[in-house]
């Protein structure tokens, strides 16, 4: 039987593991407990379909990958029984004048003759907007999306990690090294495979320089913060994409997460800073209403792998043939995580791949 090993037990390593113990073939994952991984931290977010981003080739991956996590979900929750974290609630994407919301439902509209996934569209008056989401501030119309949804990202790596070991799938902790002629290593003990699946998110260039490889992917820190809402009913708010840098994503019994900072020189810091706290809390104040520091609950913060030109890196590792790997999905790993997980785990299969990856080559961030 073909083993399989997976580095990294993240969004898109504990995808790939769920997604390959449903086969014929033997899983080992490595997982470091990092503190500070992003998926741990992360509230996701899936809508891609409204971004401005120029990039065709992150578009592309982020609709794909949006349409992929419904049915993941699903299958997730049909065979354990549990809550998987993902839930469809919708999104209102907030513009203040009634030409700015008219051009991102036209662009909605577009969107959706390829994305049928993105559900009702619909502009929102400046009431109807608040009579979804409370606490918006005025002078905010929206356009609405049903297809979008939330994620847990905490939650739902929990599951399938739960799912994968249910299935048979071996999880084992600890640091692993990867040698100059790819011997993988945890502690002293080598770790033997058929095809091997890097998973290891921002963490990766110390997992390759072992072997003489040169990666540039580099650590960006992202703080959120946890808002204490309990007097309203948050559990079926929409997801809010306000025009900022920033997002609002409401989760059950009152809990709502703002956020994120995206701190490049932070490294791999992960103490919260007031520094951050006052970043976020000013910027989404322009959006919601109510003294939001006093609404402060908890904060959450991870490390994300992020590109020099922000674009993802997917495919064979150079030099191994037999190893796969992804990075770089900077603040779309979660949305992205799944769907990529099932990319590597076709790779590690010999399966044909629904995607161009000759548009994420690795060669162009991997080199000795």
């Amino acid at each position: 039987m073909q083993k399989i090993v997976i580095i990294g037990g993240g969004i898109v390593g504990a995808s790939a593991a769920y997604l390959l113990s449903k086969e014929n073939v033997q899983i080992t994952l490595i997982d470091s407990g990092e503190p500070g991984q992003a998926t741990r931290a992360a509230a996701g977010i899936i809508c891609p379909w409204l971004s401005k981003r120029r990039n065709k080739y992150w578009y592309e991956l982020a609709k794909n990958s949006a349409a992929f996590y419904k049915e993941i979900a699903h299958m997730l929750e049909e065979e354990t029984g549990r809550d998987s974290g993902y839930k469809q609630v919708g999104v209102l994407a907030l513009r203040s004048t009634e030409d700015k919301v008219t051009e991102l439902f036209n662009l909605a509209k577009e969107r959706r003759l390829e994305a049928s996934v993105m559900g009702e569209i619909a502009k929102l008056s400046e009431a109807e907007t608040k009579q979804k989401f409370p606490l918006v501030k005025p002078g905010f119309g929206s356009v609405y999306v049903s297809g979008a949804a939330r994620v847990n990202g905490g939650l739902f790596c929990e599951t399938l990690l739960y799912a994968a070991k249910e299935n048979g799938v071996k999880i084992k902790s600890g640091r692993a090294r990867f040698s100059t002629n790819g011997e993988i290593f945890v502690g002293e003990e080598k770790e033997s495979y058929d095809k091997l699946i890097i998973a290891s998110g921002a963490w990766l260039a110390d997992l390759l320089q072992d072997a003489g490889l040169h990666t540039d992917v580099l650590a960006q820190k992202g703080q959120l913060l946890a808002l204490d809402f309990s007097e309203f009913e948050t559990d079926d708010w929409p997801v809010i994409l306000p025009p900022s840098a920033k997002s609002i994503v409401p989760f059950d019994n009152g809990k709502v997460i703002v956020g994120a900072t995206h701190e490049k020189a932070a490294g791999f810091n992960t103490e919260p800073t007031a520094a951050g706290r006052a970043e976020i809390i000013t910027e989404v104040s322009q959006f919601m209403e109510g003294d939001l520091e006093q609404k402060i609950a908890s904060v959450a913060v991870g490390t994300r792998p992020y590109t020099p030109d922000f674009a993802p890196l997917i495919g064979q590792l150079p030099g191994f043939d037999k190893v796969f790997l992804a990075n770089g999905l900077g603040a779309s790993g979660l949305t992205t995580g799944p769907y990529v997980g099932k990319l590597l785990a076709d790779l590690a299969l010999g399966n044909t791949v629904d995607l161009a990856l000759e548009n994420y080559e690795p060669s162009k961030y991997i080199s000795k």
